[in-house]
């Protein structure tokens, strides 16, 4: 709905996984929107068994006629930031890739000027554990950051969940 209201038509999802929400949300969206799909399969937030899926939403999206491309590397590589800028702008960006601090802190800055609407997805509570990994969910320590800045935020959390999304508009 929030993308809807604010007529997004091009929209960058970083970390997608085996592309459910880039699926679901390419087809919300306006025929002629355009997406960018980047994803790291195997790495420390990806899965190498979801790549199957994810090329299969891509391909399926692609036959329904809607403009979208899959990157896949890691969005802290400066030539992939540089190929994701060049196919922006984009009027909304989902950041659900690296969980660890330091790798949402460099998708914001090296993602977050490109969308006036950017999206964290787990930030509710203290962070989690993986279950799978071990790595901590660190994404909650930038968004309090960010929301400390005064940056216009929303927040998108059922009760008792320690995942949720946030949003920054600028």
């Amino acid at each position: 709905r929030l993308l809807l209201d604010h007529d997004v038509r091009s929209y960058l999802e970083i970390g997608c996984r085996s592309g459910g929400t880039f699926n679901v949300v390419m087809r919300v969206l306006p025929p002629g929107s355009t997406g960018v799909a980047l994803e790291l399969p195997g790495g420390n937030w990806g899965n190498q068994t979801s790549l199957n899926s994810l090329t299969r939403v891509i391909r399926e999206l692609k036959k329904d006629g809607k403009d979208v491309n899959l990157i896949l590397g890691d969005s802290q590589n400066q030539e992939i930031a540089q190929e994701i800028s060049e196919l922006g702008p984009f009027q909304a960006i989902l950041i659900d890739g690296d969980h660890l601090y330091e790798g949402v802190k460099a998708d914001w800055e090296n993602y977050g000027k490109l969308s006036p609407l950017v999206a964290f997805h787990d930030v509710a509570g203290d962070g989690v554990v993986q279950t799978s990994t071990g790595l901590p969910v660190e994404v909650p320590r930038l968004w309090q950051e960010l929301k400390a800045r005064g940056l216009q935020t929303s927040e998108l959390i059922r009760d008792g969940s320690d995942m949720g999304i946030g949003v920054v508009l600028s």
